[in-house]
This record gives structure tokens, sequence and C-alpha cells, in this order.
């Protein structure tokens, strides 16, 4: 099907004349209805009710509609491919989310609407394996990354200093324990920090997701200035690591949107429990260097700003963006 015979059609159905419509389009009668009557042999169904008077038929009006729908979206389009070519094109690169939460559905939601935005924004994830952000940020390879931290501003000013990086908090979360339904803490009224000090944590010691592991080792070191009994595994995928769950004594900490994921209640005889305790929270960031000088960076903060605020379901008890006292 050939686009000049849909708008020759468009125009024909405006005049409802084949030869005033001709005169408009600069070409003859007798063309303009060899191309009408080759779109309708090729369709296969009668598009104009042809007598004294030229009227449409219903398949007429219905192809009408889409017709006019697709000459505009060619023109669109041409228009977008034609200012693309003539605007320099930005990559912006950011670090893949490693795991379904809060963070990576803000994030996800901020990139279809920032693409769909910004036509000259390269936009693409990046992963690497054993890698950490600020690594993947000193290389290069990165324009913004993720990371955690369960309060402990002071490692967020060194890192910040030392590195020359922007931390940009997203959402802060009251951490929940995972662990099975018969777990001594499971029938708690209200777990603290305190109950989780001598209970076997399981923590991945996969390098690219140290920043949880050092954060939950934060976190006890300055509010209960002790080290909790962490039990790491090495695993590829954060899939193999929830399934590490042979120890019945053992617990999970996990965010609020981990805690109902898919992958998480597939595990029936297990059960998620909030730490009632206001210290035990983790902020997600975004975190990028303080000398970038790609102004894609600015745009895509705009943008997950609206996503937060407008298209986000947020939970009442968690806090986001200017309502996260990071106290830096």
């Amino acid at each position: 099907m050939k686009l000049d015979s849909l708008y020759e059609y468009i125009v024909l159905t405006h005049y409802l004349n084949f030869t005033t419509a001709a005169a408009n389009l600069h070409t003859s009668q007798p063309n303009l209805s060899k191309h009408i009557l080759e779109l309708e042999q090729e369709l296969g169904v009668e598009l104009l009710k042809r007598g004294k008077r030229l009227q449409l038929t219903a398949a007429g009006t219905a192809f009408l509609e889409d017709a006019i729908q697709i000459h505009h979206l060619y023109k669109d389009a041409v228009r977008r491919t034609r200012e693309i070519a003539t605007h320099e094109i930005v990559e912006l690169v950011i670090q893949e989310p490693y795991i379904m939460d809060s963070m990576s559905e803000i994030l996800f939601k901020t990139v279809v609407r920032f693409k769909r935005e910004n036509p000259y924004v390269m936009t693409k994830y990046f992963s690497e394996k054993g890698k950490k952000s600020v690594e993947l940020l000193e290389q290069g390879k990165i324009d913004v990354a993720l990371t955690v931290d369960c309060n402990s501003i002071d490692w967020i000013r060194q890192v910040s200093e030392k590195k020359n990086l922007i931390f940009y908090p997203v959402v802060q979360e009251r951490l929940h324990v995972w662990m099975w339904e018969d777990h001594p803490l499971a029938s708690r009224e209200r777990i603290t920090l305190e109950d989780l000090l001598h209970v076997p944590i399981n923590m991945t010691a996969t390098r690219s997701f140290d920043p949880m592991r050092f954060a939950v080792l934060d976190l006890f070191q300055k509010e209960l200035n002790a080290r909790p009994n962490l039990q790491t595994f090495s695993n590829e995928s954060l899939n193999e690591f929830f399934m590490n769950t042979q120890d019945r004594r053992a617990v999970f900490l996990v965010s609020p949107a981990v805690a109902n994921s898919h992958l998480l209640k597939m595990q029936q005889d297990m059960v998620s429990r909030p730490i009632d305790d206001e210290r035990a929270v983790i902020t997600s960031y975004l975190l990028f260097r303080s000398d970038y000088q790609k102004e894609a960076i600015d745009h895509l903060l705009d943008t997950l700003e609206k996503v937060v605020n407008h298209e986000m379901a947020r939970d009442p008890q968690s806090k986001y963006l200017e309502e996260i006292a990071v106290g830096l």
C-alpha cells in the first residue's frame, strides 16, 4: 500500500468529487480514479459508492479514520527523524537494577518516560558482574549508578568527598525480616534491631551487592555498637540467593517491595514482618559524579521527580525524594 494513495483517499473523501480532488492534488481525474480503484482492490472492499453523488461505504468510513491516523504518524515520524538527524546524539548509560524493588520500579518508569520525551538521548542499561557502582562510575562505564544505605550519613559524606560523587536519595523504606513461619521471631508482635543481633542473617557475598551488606554492617555498628551474625553466600543471582533457605534459624533482611515480590511469595512456608524500629530503614540512591557534563542527567532527575510524584503508587510508610532527611 502506497502512502500517496492513502493521502489521495483522504483528500477525495473531503471533497467527494474526483474532479475537484484531482485538481487539489495536481493530478488528473483518470489517474486519481485508477489509484483509488487499486486501493480498493488491494483491500478487497468497496470504499466508495459511485453514482450521481459519491458516497463513502461503511468500510470506507472506518478505513478513513485509520488512514488519517497512519498519515499523521508518518508525518510525525518524518519530522522526528529529520530533527534527530540535525541534533547531536548523547548517550546516557545507567546501571541496571539488580533486584525488582521500589527503586527499580521508579527507575524503569522514569527511563520509559525519559526516552519518550528525550529522543536525542540514547539511554541504555549496563551491568557487569563483580563490579561495584563506584568502580563503574570511576571507569566511565556508566553515567548513573545505584546504591543503598541504612542511614550511615558519615559513610556517604566520606565517599562523596573522596570520590567526588553526588548521592541523590530516591526512596527510604522500613526493612522487613523474611523468615520461616515457625521462626521464633515470626510470632513476635514487635521486632527490633536488638532482636536480630544474634540471629543468623543471610547475605550475598557477591561484590555487586556489597552496598547492601555493608549497609547492614554499618547499621548494627552505629546503632548497637555490635557486629551482626551474617551468613554470606556467593551467588550469581539474587534468585539463587533467596533459595538459600535451608537454615530455618536464619532470616533475610529485605525491602517491603522485595518482601511482597512473587519470588518470595513462591516460598509458601515463609513470611515477612516489618522491623518495628525507626532505625531500621534503607535508603536507595542514584549516584553520579559531581563534575558530570551531561545535561541529560538533569533531565533524567526532573523526569524521576515527575514519575515519583504523579505515576507511582506511593507506600504511606515510605519516604520519597525531598521527604528524606539525609542530613547532607
